[in-house]
Order: C-alpha cells, then structure tokens, then sequence
C-alpha cells in the first residue's frame, strides 16, 4: 500500500504545486487489495484535504500497519466540520455547509467522499471522519488479506 500511495501522491502534488503533501510509513504495509481502488480513494481523500484545509500547513498520509489490518489517516488542517455534519459526510451529494458557497463552482457533484466509504467497505473496511479545531481526520481501516 505504501508504494501505491506515494506514486498517488505524486501524481497529486502536479495539479497542486502550492500544497505540501506528505506521507508517513509505520509497520507492514503489504496485503492483498484492488490497488487501483485504494489509490482512487486515497486521491478522493486528498483532494478534500486540499480544498478545504489550509494552505500554510500540509496535508499528512499517515499508513500504518499491524498483524491484522493496515490503516490510513489523511490528515489536514482549517476550519472544524461541524460534529452534526460528520455524521452526513460521506452520504451521496452532500457537503459540509460552511463550505458550500465557495467550493460549489469546481464541477464536484460532491460524491468523492461516498465513493471513498464504498470502496472502503468494498474491501471489508471502513472509514470515519474526526473533526476539532486543531485538525480534520479521515481514517480508513482495511483488513489484510494475502
């Protein structure tokens, strides 16, 4: 997954020349996945990053694996979601409200977030989503199978 996620990263760090985006490694991180997906989702998840933190602070991939399972954070942060927002997140054709009025013009038909729950799912995990006013987190759990 490591390898996967920094060619991703990479490709996204073209289109977004002013946003630092980094990715740290922790344990095993091999298993047997739909590698094309989980780059899908982990782009959908950056992209979100990007367009609604900060740009002074970077965007952190955080992957982390155990015996069990491989986990992913993507990390950014701006301004809180609100916690009665969090719960809505990731239903097709939603946003969070405070960020409707600015973001509404880029052509997202505001389906990156349930995309990225279904192929989560998809492969036997899941993903949440934390929220202060410190940092936003969304947090990916995937089960290895090899």
């Amino acid at each position: 997954m490591a390898n996967l996620f920094a060619e991703e990263l990479t490709l996204l760090r073209t289109p977004h020349p002013n946003h630092v985006i980094n990715q740290e490694v922790e344990g095993d991180t091999q298993g047997v996945w739909d590698g094309r997906r989980l780059q899908q989702l982990l782009g959908n998840l950056v992209v979100n990053a990007i367009k609604y933190g900060t740009t002074d602070e970077p965007v952190r991939v955080v992957v982390t694996g155990d015996e069990k399972e491989v986990r992913f954070e993507v990390r950014n942060s701006g301004q809180a979601i609100e916690q009665s927002t969090l719960a809505q997140l990731f239903d097709p054709l939603k946003r969070a409200p405070v960020h409707e009025s600015s973001h509404t013009a880029d052509g997202s038909l505001g389906l990156g977030l349930y995309i990225a729950r279904e192929i989560a799912r998809a492969h036997g995990g899941e993903i949440t989503a934390r929220s202060d006013q410190v940092e936003t987190v969304f947090a990916v759990r995937l089960p290895r199978c090899e």
